[in-house]
């Protein structure tokens, strides 16, 4: 089924006119680039669904390169609000690059390298691309509706082509387009809760955190807490959330959720408490009631295949469904990482849109 969303499939259109199309290089003309219309009007957040995301516009900078060269334009409040920037008297470029919401990093300004941008994208932090919740009292300045933005709704855009082509003529001149798909640079996680199977009468969330994950963009450092070096206070502060009693798994509840950069297959870690069935034990012979033990979900299959790597721009899902993914005493541990008895799970997926995951025990 064809999945229609709104932040992944976001255009920036920008049309080029020159007075006349012979030596394109050299000629100057006027360059127009677009931002979608105007928007609609916790770490605990609610699940996304295909079309439900709107960005909250920060700041936008526009690249305009030729070769490998590059020449940044940084637009004003009014140019965000009004969802377009004008250019005059340029030369038509042979790459357009536009950057929404570009976080921790410091974008080179003027022209310069194009290679400058690249590296300067490498130093986003994937702790910027998980942000509190931002409130708009009222519309303001950059033209976003009043309302609560969550974090998925601030994360860093990009998008780029170098496919330039003739177009209606715009403002007495021929005229060139190119169209920008402004893409999320990270993968989302939105998770459920998990409920007692065979062998408990009782189990509750006390904590969700997720680990292995890039900490940059560039992807060069890792956290990858083990069993061994899982810290007493967990680090970053957004890769730990506090139990929420509105995680029930059911239609039209919330959902812990995490950000992180593509490739690297995140863990999710329930802490865990709740009551063993007579007759059974955790992984550690703990009877009885239990407070302060772990589940690790380490792996994720797509029907019978394992994922080896995540990608931007996709949500998965995991326990959103039929009250939460089951879980049996076998696979409890008085410590995270415990790899003889972590969890994996199926997942399907798709474009920033919905991704479902079920236990595989």
């Amino acid at each position: 089924m064809k999945i229609k969303t709104i932040l992944v499939s976001m255009l920036a259109v920008a049309v080029l006119a020159s007075c006349n199309k012979t030596d394109v290089g050299h000629k100057k003309g006027s360059l127009e680039v677009s931002l979608p219309g105007a928007p609609v009007t916790m770490g605990v957040e609610d699940p996304q669904t295909a079309g439900g995301i709107t960005p909250l516009y920060n700041d936008v900078t526009v690249y305009l390169v030729n070769g490998t060269t590059a020449t940044a334009a940084v637009w004003s409040d009014a140019e965000i609000a009004a969802r377009k920037k004008e250019f005059e008297q340029i030369v038509k470029p042979t790459q357009v690059i536009v950057i929404a919401n570009k976080g921790n990093v410091t974008l080179p300004t003027g022209t310069g390298p194009l290679s400058a941008v690249a590296t300067a994208m490498e130093a986003l932090t994937i702790a910027n691309q998980n942000k509190a919740t931002a409130n708009v009292a009222t519309l303001d300045a950059k033209g976003n509706a009043a309302g609560d933005y969550i974090s998925v709704q601030q994360v860093t855009l990009y998008g780029t082509t170098s496919t330039i082509t003739d177009i209606t003529d715009w403002d007495s001149h021929d005229a060139w387009g190119a169209t920008v798909t402004l893409k999320a640079l990270v993968s989302r996680f939105e998770i459920g809760t998990v409920k007692a199977g065979t062998g408990l009468t009782a189990l509750n969330v006390e904590d969700v955190y997720i680990n292995y994950f890039h900490t940059t963009y560039k992807k060069d450092v890792d956290q990858a807490f083990t069993n061994t070096t899982w810290p007493t206070t967990f680090t970053p502060a957004w890769a730990t959330i506090a139990a929420n009693t509105g995680v029930t798994s059911t239609t039209g509840t919330k959902c812990y959720a995490f950000q992180v950069f593509e490739t690297q297959v995140p863990h999710i870690i329930f802490k865990v408490g709740g009551t063993v069935a007579t007759g059974y034990s955790l992984t550690d012979g703990t009877t009885g009631s239990f407070s302060g033990k772990y589940i690790t979900i380490s792996s994720f299959k797509d029907g019978s295949t394992t994922i080896s790597a995540i990608e931007a721009h996709k949500i998965y899902k995991v326990g959103l469904t039929g009250g939460g993914i089951e879980v049996t005493p076998g696979i409890i541990t008085p410590d995270p990482e415990t790899p003889k008895y972590d969890l994996a799970v199926d997942v399907k997926v798709a474009d920033w849109s919905v991704t479902n995951l079920t236990p595989v025990l």
